[in-house]
């Protein structure tokens, strides 16, 4: 299968609490004009049941997409509780095996009060609504268990974001390179452009080259074959 953009994996991108696919459009269309091919994972109506569950669901999409398409290798986006999913996914059920990087947008990894709100009027049949709350056992497993190795994850948050206030750095994220604040409130996560500079920023950064870097002759006390001709004269 070929990319528009070569060398570049497909996004897929994870929406919110009381989203839908469509409030990813902003997103889907700015990365589909710098020539990434874009997956939207829908995860139910309104993201009301449990995250463990949703998350099992965008494993299993990104299963699907291997098998149907060839796409062994995504990069990943979540947004607000879209992210708590994505990151359920990598640390409990092996999602690093499609999944290059990640970015957290948004994404409520201390908690937020404003799950209250859910509470008290869909908390009789949503799970998400008591996961989000900095209490939960949910966020607790959430933030102790590590990072699989080989996933780099960043963070970006808006400084004035009411619904999803500014996380604790995680175990295992850079704090110079993939901890970003900037101003703005929740919805500027996906529509305001410096947010997208910096999520394009990280996922077009090459990878670390995996070779050794060229070593000059006789920088290792390897002498060439100059230096051996005239030691032998």
């Amino acid at each position: 299968m070929s990319w528009t953009k070569p060398g570049s994996p497909p996004v897929v991108l994870a929406h919110g609490f009381m989203g839908t696919r469509g409030t990813m459009i902003p997103l889907t269309q700015r990365f589909q004009a710098d020539g990434r091919v874009v997956f939207s994972y829908h995860h139910g109506t309104f993201q009301l049941r449990s995250l463990r569950a949703s998350a099992q669901q965008l494993v299993d999409h990104l299963a699907h997409l291997d098998k149907e398409l060839g796409v062994a290798r995504v990069d990943l986006v979540g947004f607000s509780m879209g992210g708590l999913i994505a990151l359920h996914a990598l640390k409990f059920l092996q999602a690093q095996r499609w999944v290059r990087r990640l970015a957290l947008l948004g994404a409520p990894t201390s908690g937020t009060w404003v799950g209250l709100a859910g509470v008290g009027t869909v908390g009789m049949i949503s799970p998400s609504v008591w996961q989000v709350l900095p209490t939960s056992t949910f966020l607790r497993d959430l933030q102790d268990a590590p990072l699989p190795e080989g996933v780099r994850v960043r963070q970006i948050s808006a400084a004035d974001d009411a619904f999803c206030p500014r996380p604790e750095l995680l175990k295992g994220v850079d704090r110079e390179r993939d901890y970003i604040v900037l101003p703005g409130g929740h919805s500027s996560l996906v529509v305001s452009r410096p947010f997208y500079a910096k999520l394009r920023e990280f996922l077009d950064e090459p990878e670390p080259s995996e070779r050794g870097t060229v070593v000059e002759a006789g920088s290792l006390g390897v002498a060439s074959p100059d230096a051996s001709d005239g030691a032998a004269a």
